[in-house]
């Protein structure tokens, strides 16, 4: 969820760097006497910054959560599990895990992937769905989303983060921006985690690392391939509270995402 979610890796609430000031947010600019200027994305930078990492085998390894730690209680949207987009994503995952090697956190695969919202609080390993908190963040998500309707969200490509193969998001129209901001707002006090954080890029992480990568290049040629492919849309209409699992088991290690509460976002 970098994570939570984050794509710098770093924990949110006590720093108040964003992705944006840690890897600058290049725009294109254009006026009536110049040319314009293409520059590079947030998702162009985290590839180039992460690039060397992996091939060097210096990236970031995601290590079961511990309290304190990342993985919290969170709020995110997820593609449908029966949406073309949901089992676009699935596949990728099981592409890039081919690639890096065995034992990686396959976080993309269906019912799995999804958009973080907003990070709540540190990670603990109980989480009683009757607290009083969670009661409150389930209230808050509710006005929230009364406020927003369902999110159309795109997936323009790949790119690498420290610790993450991620797919590269785009909202393609208000409604999720307009959730992230007044989820913000509802949840006064309660928002003390991601307050000074600044989230502002939309991403799916398909594979958290977990270990070394036997052949570092295969990955990262692959993703350089598919830095700006267009993989599908996706309209998602429902805004979750979640906790998070590390589940280890089988074929597909992965974070299991447990819902605690959910509200349509149905503000047409």
């Amino acid at each position: 969820m970098l994570s939570s979610h984050h794509p710098t890796g770093a924990r949110p609430g006590r720093s108040s760097t964003s992705p944006t000031e840690f890897l600058l947010n290049y725009r294109t600019r254009t006026s009536e006497s110049e040319d314009p200027i293409i520059t590079p994305s947030t998702f162009d930078q985290l590839f180039e910054s992460a690039a060397p990492l992996i091939a060097n085998g210096t990236h970031q390894r995601d290590t079961p959560p511990v309290e304190g730690g990342r993985w919290p209680v969170s709020v995110v949207l997820r593609p449908p599990a029966d949406s073309a987009l949901s089992q676009t994503l699935d596949h990728l995952t099981a592409e890039a895990a081919a690639l890096a090697g065995p034992g990686h956190w396959q976080t993309g695969q269906t019912s799995s992937a999804h958009l973080t919202v907003r990070a709540l609080e540190y990670y603990r390993p109980v989480v009683d769905p009757d607290e009083p908190v969670i009661k409150r963040y389930q209230a808050a998500i509710e006005r929230a989303a009364a406020t927003a309707g369902p999110a159309r969200i795109a997936v323009t490509g790949l790119t690498l983060t420290p610790g993450t193969v991620m797919a590269s998001a785009e909202a393609l129209d208000d409604q999720a921006p307009r959730l992230m901001s007044q989820l913000a707002d509802e949840l006064g006090d309660d928002g003390w985690h991601e307050r000074d954080y600044g989230r502002d890029i939309w991403y799916f992480n398909l594979l958290h690392f977990t270990t070394d990568l036997p052949d570092p290049t295969q990955l990262i040629d692959w993703i350089r391939a598919h830095r700006t492919t267009d993989f599908g849309q996706v309209t998602i209409d429902t805004v979750e509270l979640v906790r998070f699992h590390h589940s280890p088991d089988g074929p597909r290690p992965f974070m299991r995402p447990e819902v605690l509460g959910a509200a349509y976002l149905r503000n047409c």
